[in-house]
């Protein structure tokens, strides 16, 4: 009878284990899918919607955002901007630190400088940046750019990206 015990007893064993293989599953396939909604939802989609050179060191970008969510000001601070360019050394490849490489120059809705809704006071680094808006952000090169040939790239803290090329 002993023999019989210990069957039934690696038998539960096996069920317990089964079991909590199943639940583990469930929650792991919960999380994904609760992760990917997060992922979809608060990731901001801006645009660009025009750029130019002005100078040699110095570009202008226009970037509407669109869509359902704002951005607070010290999140845009956060992000990460990028040029490729022609300069007397080649290719420059190269990350721009907000403040001295990039900041935000004006905001736009249409045409109009200005803003009604959560307004943007750049000197106490406040307000949000909301769909419709536009940011004129002035790109300062390292060096002077041989052409007016340049690649932009913006990402944001939360994701959202988008890019530009001058020529």
């Amino acid at each position: 009878m002993g023999s019989f015990g210990s069957v039934f007893a690696i038998a539960i064993v096996g069920m317990v284990i089964m079991t909590s293989f199943g639940v583990l599953a469930k929650v792991l396939t919960s999380y994904e899918v609760f992760i990917s909604e997060v992922g979809r939802e608060a990731r901001s989609n801006p645009s660009v919607t025009s750029g130019y050179m002005e100078g040699s060191t110095t570009y202008l970008v226009n970037i509407t955002l669109y869509g359902g969510r704002s951005v607070s000001i010290n999140k845009i601070r956060l992000a990460d901007v990028f040029v490729v360019y022609r300069s007397g050394d080649g290719k420059i490849s190269t990350r721009l630190d907000y403040g001295i490489g990039w900041s935000i120059s004006r905001v736009l809705i249409g045409d109009h400088e200005g803003e009604l809704v959560n307004p943007i006071n750049l000197t106490r680094e406040t307000g949000l940046w909301d769909p419709g808006e536009t940011l004129e952000l002035q790109l300062s090169l390292p060096s002077p750019s041989e052409t007016s040939e340049c690649y932009f790239l913006i990402v944001l803290p939360d994701g959202g990206s988008c890019s530009w090329t001058f020529s």
